[in-house]
């Protein structure tokens, strides 16, 4: 037996297939694992893909109002439509639930799914089925939009909103601007402020978040200039030019007067009135003497009456006979009037200007009470300049500047202006869409217009501007206050500087939020594992 092994251990004949024969499980068993392998992979990437889109899916959901309360139903849509070969053997429902990203607060959205099955050869080896399990996780911004009661237009400008001195500024109703400058808002001063937010396409001064609460968005994508596609409306009777004068008042003067009247009645005779020197006493037909008074109080008297008594007597001669020669008897009657005045006064109205509207060469610079009649007023060069002795009232107005025309109020007294509404400009030849677009526009600063920078409001307690100030070119400084009295007050402008002891508390009267929308920030959605 020993001998045969070794006999066969000294033959060659038969080696491959033996060999074969021996290495046969082996390779089976690589390529049956290689199948099951290849199965597994399959399996992971549909799997992948699903919670992928799935969380993507739920992700857009949160950034929309109307679905963000369903996120989980629509992630679960968009799993099921992108699962297919193992739609079979997925394990339960997959998993969507929210999670915080980089500091957020539930501002992702994460789904995980797992699938388990039993492959032949892996569980020939292993006993067991194959479980795989995928998860994605997708973080969002939800776009936003923002109002703003003051807007800096500059694109590039540093301080192109600029607060200083000791100003308050508390309105929390927004400051933005369109400058991409590093330093687009700037703080130089010690002012009070509570904006509400503050929004830059460029860099904001790091004051904002030392010394507020207020939302910073600084480099914020979507900033725009909302009036960017109007046109200042020329109706017909704009075009008609006009002068700006003030008519002169009047002065009244009044007192209470006395009036007493005294009668007398004496007889004379001669061949004339004139030649009648002889008296005659006891004239059977005499009158008698009689006396009137009467008082009346706060009446109308020359202006250049002055407190006291005057006189005026009148004599009235009557023939009462007909005798002739120096025998005709004559009638005296002598009327004596004393009228007595006190406790003078004098009104004197203002000099009145009633501006209607039309071009203006020149500007207007009010020099008197100013009342300007509805409609719009094209300010052809110069400016509109309003003192503060002087009141000023104009409900239903615009003001159209050209040719390097400014705007230039100072309180003082009472000024109350109120921009033109959509129905006033529809009366007047405006389209309704177009109307509709400027209605509430104060000021209106045409777009080939030259800039200026001598645009300033410094006003008071009694300044009333309800409005839009709208200055695409020009600069405005903001160094007073000024009160809203039926819809809010916002400024658009090139550059504007707040300074001083400006105040503003509210751009809007009560009730009422400026809706102008400067600013809209796109929804974002990534997927982030």
């Amino acid at each position: 037996m020993i001998h045969l092994c070794k006999r066969l251990a000294r033959h060659k004949g038969g080696n491959a297939t033996l060999l074969l024969a021996l290495g046969m499980p082996a390779f089976i068993g690589g390529a049956g694992f290689a199948v099951d392998t290849a199965q597994w992979y399959m399996w992971k990437r549909e799997l992948q893909f699903a919670v992928d889109q799935a969380a993507l899916a739920g992700a857009w959901a949160r950034t929309q109002s109307a679905t963000r309360a369903i996120y989980s139903d629509r992630a679960l849509q968009e799993f099921n439509a992108n699962i297919s070969t193992v739609s079979d053997i997925t394990v339960g429902t997959p998993s969507v639930t929210l999670s915080s990203y980089a500091g957020g607060s539930n501002n992702s959205v994460t789904v995980s799914a797992t699938v388990r099955d039993t492959l032949p050869f892996s569980s020939f080896l292993t006993g067991k089925g194959t479980t795989v399990t995928a998860s994605a996780q997708a973080a969002y911004t939800a776009g936003t939009s923002f109002t703003s009661c003051l807007l800096a237009l500059d694109e590039d400008d540093s301080g192109a909103v600029t607060i200083g001195g000791t100003s308050v500024l508390k309105a929390k109703c927004g400051i933005a601007a369109l400058s991409t400058s590093e330093s687009s808002i700037l703080v130089d001063g010690n002012p009070d402020i509570d904006a509400g937010w503050v929004l830059s396409r460029g860099g904001i001064d790091e004051w904002f978040s030392t010394h507020t609460d207020d939302e910073v968005h600084d480099y914020l994508e979507g900033l725009f200039d909302p009036y960017a596609n109007l046109s200042p409306p020329n109706p017909a009777e704009s075009q008609v030019a006009r002068n700006y004068y003030c008519v002169q008042g009047t002065t009244t003067t009044r007192a209470d007067r006395n009036k007493k009247t005294t009668v007398t009645y004496t007889y004379w005779k001669g061949a004339t009135w004139q030649t009648a020197t002889e008296q005659v006493s006891n004239n059977k037909n005499a009158k008698k003497d009689y006396s009137t008074e009467n008082n009346d109080s706060y009446v109308i008297v020359e202006n250049t009456v002055v407190a006291g008594t005057t006189y005026t007597t009148t004599v009235v001669w009557t023939q009462t006979n007909n005798g002739s020669g120096n025998n005709i008897v004559w009638e005296k009657m002598e009327t004596v009037v004393a009228t007595t005045l006190s406790n003078i006064s004098k009104t004197t109205t203002a000099d009145l200007a009633s501006v209607l509207p039309g071009t203006y060469a020149g500007g207007i610079k009010v020099s008197c009470a100013t009342a300007f009649a509805p409609g719009v007023y094209v300010i052809d060069g110069g400016g509109v300049e309003i003192s503060g002795q002087y009141a000023v009232v104009g409900s239903g107005v615009m003001f159209v500047l050209k040719n390097g025309a400014y705007i230039k109020i100072n309180g003082g007294s009472n000024i109350n202006l109120t921009a033109i509404q959509a129905s006033e400009l529809v009366s007047r030849g405006v389209s309704e869409t177009n109307a509709n677009a400027l209605a509430g526009m104060l000021v209106f600063e045409d777009r080939t217009s030259t800039g200026t920078d001598r645009s300033k409001i410094n006003g008071d307690s009694s300044t009333v501007l309800n409005g839009t100030i709208y200055l695409p070119n020009s600069g405005i400084d903001f160094t007073g206050t000024a009160r809203v009295t039926s819809q809010c007050l916002m400024i658009a402008a090139d550059t504007i500087t707040i300074s001083g002891t400006a105040n503003m508390s509210s751009f809007c009267p009560p009730g009422v939020t400026e809706d102008t929308v400067v600013a809209k920030e796109v929804s974002k959605v990534k997927l982030i594992v």
